[in-house]
């Protein structure tokens, strides 16, 4: 189908972060004398507010400042996944919408994009203090619509998790999984699949192949 609107998760999906996120995780976490694996980071503290207490942490608000000041450090070492820059690019070319969504702060995305010149190219960034209630809810996706007067049939939500699958799911837009090879350190597809994505892709080029 000939999407108008495509909507991009940012960590994990457009960004190569992952790993600056657990890093600042997992040390936060070892502080409280509390160890967790990668995959277990990933699943439960990412995009999931109520995962710190989950995980036994008890002052849950130091905890996020933590985060918060490890991430605005790191920041600027962000970049890119491979061929998303490309992706972005030709989407403006072709006229289509684009969005991001994330439940990381504005202050994380804002630099990078300008940084890498694409800020023409993303039409709207929905971030963590846009909402009321996090992923998988369908609230960004919705507000993103809404945004960008586009029908959910005309969008299509990207993203690597089976929280953004299950957002766009509950929205009510097609889903498309990005699961490159070097992401099976933090999920395993089976389980991925379980959220029934409309599609599955390993890189970039893919997507332009459903979409454009």
């Amino acid at each position: 189908m000939n999407y108008a609107c495509i909507l991009f998760d940012w960590d994990g999906c457009l960004a190569d972060t992952l790993d600056i996120w657990i890093e600042a995780y997992t040390r936060s976490l070892e502080l409280r004398g509390i160890h967790a694996g990668k995959s277990a980071v990933v699943q439960e503290l990412f995009n999931d507010w109520e995962g710190p207490e989950r995980f036994g942490v008890q002052d849950v608000g130091v905890f996020e400042l933590e985060i918060l000041s490890t991430m605005e450090k790191r920041v600027p070492t962000a970049v890119f996944n491979s061929g998303a820059l490309r992706v972005l690019k030709e989407l403006h070319r072709c006229g289509r919408t684009t969005a991001v969504l994330t439940g990381s702060r504005r202050s994380f995305v804002e630099p990078v994009i300008i940084r890498e010149g694409v800020e023409s190219m993303v039409d709207l960034l929905v971030c963590r203090e846009d909402v009321t209630h996090p992923k998988p809810h369908p609230e960004a996706v919705e507000r993103a619509l809404a945004t960008l007067a586009v029908s959910r049939e005309r969008a299509i939500m990207v993203g690597d998790s089976t929280r953004d699958i299950q957002m766009g799911s509950n929205a009510g837009t097609a889903t498309v999984l990005y699961f490159p090879n070097k992401n099976r350190r933090y999920y395993g597809l089976s389980q991925l699949e379980r959220c029934r994505p409309d599609f599955v892709i390993r890189d970039f080029n893919d997507l332009l192949n459903l979409v454009v």
